[in-house]
């Protein structure tokens, strides 16, 4: 019974590990190459190539050597790729973006590089165990059949509790030791009965058993300015404080930064959010689509505490992050739900005076809120004279900005477009009243409500800040649901970026 046991162990451990690796790759990642498309299409591609070569070389192998303390080393060998990423998983990630620029081939590379012999590795268990398993011919199929049957619901075990327990409770460095203690003790299962012969193969797998564990605890802080990191199923968010500013990082890229001394914000685009009230002058109640650090509804609110605020974000640990270090509040006024933004505004019955989006997750941006789809929902939920306000990172330099300001004109009556001073960032405010205030009606209009409301940059001044820009229209696409390149789009600007 117990060889048995042994024997399903393997195969069902190794499946697991290896969907969890695929799983855990893309978190990896994105720090250093985004959440694109792209960085899903090289997981998954080069998985099944590891998958493909795996097969192809553990069925070669367990012909020559038909024994499960060969099968074993293969294990060891498997977790001893492992321990490398354990140890130095993400500055690698980190090496090879700098040296590839962070484009889609470059997130082949490093999927491969990093991950590839760890996988090829892991897929030899299925051939082996079938020729270890095979007994009789003319009951090979069936044999066959059970074990990749275990293989694949060992596989699903570990894409769930990657997706649903690890990812989402454990940091990136625990996880990853986990999955490498997993791997070494799989390996001494299959070297059970035989250690004395694998001798040097066996002490690996002890010795990368008994060092994973502990590895895991210790602390990776990359600089020492960095005082939080957390893995979450949709981005790695880290906190720094230097010189006085507290930063919140969405895969590199700030996404909030408050000064300790007064808890506002100091990242210029967050200054910049105001000028929607030049267009909206006093709204009652504001939806702002991503929280960050709740640092653009704590400014407007401290200018305005008759001002209601919901706030929507689709990950759970951003209110938490927002709450600790970002001076972030809920209450009565200020409201925070956890939802996907595009399905919160389909359930919801609710109008705001004020729709403001600024969803953007590390280097990528969630292309079913840039659709004429969801801007026909933001309409829906605007009271009328209500305003919808836009956060593009990219100015209007980019393909996409481009192609998402040509899709905002294309659905809202009036389009305003503010290009961000010391960033490059512009703000889009758009309505559905036709009439089309001037630069010097702007002007006018942030100057009386300077009178009372103390934002710095003031209205005034950020109503100088409104900018043109010529689109041409035959080369930039109105993005929808059935089309909405916004990766593609994103990775071109970046590319015409770095080209200048």
């Amino acid at each position: 019974m117990f060889p048995r046991l042994r024997f399903y162990w393997v195969v069902a451990v190794c499946g697991a590990v290896l969907m969890a690796l695929e799983i855990l790759s893309s978190r990896v990642l994105a720090p250093h190459y985004g959440n694109s498309v792209y960085v899903w299409g090289s997981i998954i591609s080069v998985f099944l190539a590891a998958l493909s070569l795996g097969y192809l070389l553990g069925g070669r192998l367990a012909d020559r050597q038909p024994s499960m303390a060969a099968l074993g080393r293969m294990v060891a060998l498997a977790a001893a790729c492992e321990a490398i990423l354990l140890l130095f998983g993400p500055r690698l990630a980190a090496a090879l973006a700098a040296f590839t620029g962070g484009n889609p081939a470059g997130t082949l590379l490093a999927t491969a590089v990093l991950f590839g012999p760890a996988s090829v590795l892991l897929a030899t268990v299925s051939p082996w165990a079938v020729r270890l398993a095979a007994r009789d011919l003319g009951h090979l199929g069936n044999t066959a059949g059970r074990l990749f049957a275990l293989s694949t619901l060992g596989s699903l075990g570990g894409t769930l509790a990657c997706t649903f327990l690890l990812i989402p409770f454990l940091e990136l460095r625990q996880t990853l030791g986990l999955l490498t203690a997993a791997t070494a003790l799989t390996a001494c299962v299959a070297f059970a009965g035989s250690f004395r012969s694998e001798a040097p193969a066996a002490a690996l797998a002890v010795l990368l058993l008994v060092f994973s564990i502990p590895a895991a605890s210790i602390a990776t802080r990359g600089a020492s300015d960095l005082i939080y990191e957390r893995v979450t199923p949709y981005q790695t968010l880290q906190v720094y404080e230097r010189d006085g500013v507290r930063t919140l990082r969405s895969d590199r890229v700030p996404q909030a930064a408050v000064s300790l001394a007064d808890h506002e914000s100091t990242l210029p685009y967050n200054r910049a959010a105001p000028a929607v009230l030049l267009i909206r002058p006093h709204p009652r109640r504001a939806l702002i689509i991503g929280l960050g650090g709740g640092t653009i509804g704590r400014y407007l609110q401290a200018r305005d505490p008759e001002l209601d605020i919901h706030y929507v974000d689709i990950d759970p640990a951003i209110p938490e992050i927002a709450k600790r270090f970002f001076f972030f509040q809920p209450g009565p006024r200020m409201r925070v739900t956890v939802e996907d933004g595009r399905q919160f505004l389909h359930n919801s019955s609710e109008k705001w005076d004020l729709i403001y989006g600024d969803a953007y997750i590390g280097q990528s941006v969630p292309f079913h809120l840039t659709t004429v789809q969801f801007l026909d929902e933001v309409k829906r939920h605007l009271t009328p004279g209500g305003a919808f306000g836009l956060n593009l990172a990219g100015g209007l330099s980019d393909p996409f900005s481009q192609a998402i300001y040509r899709t905002i004109r294309e659905r809202f009556d009036s389009v305003y477009l503010f290009r961000v001073q010391r960033s490059f960032n512009a703000l889009v405010v758009a309505t559905l009243n036709p009439e089309v205030l001037s630069s010097a009606e702007l002007v006018q209009r942030g100057r009386e409500l300077d009178r009372t409301m103390r934002f710095a940059p003031p209205l005034a001044t950020l109503a100088t800040w409104r900018g043109e820009v010529a689109l041409d229209t035959a080369k930039i696409p109105i993005l929808t649901d059935d089309f909405a390149p916004t990766d593609r789009l994103i990775r071109l600007g970046q590319g015409l970026r770095r080209g200048k």
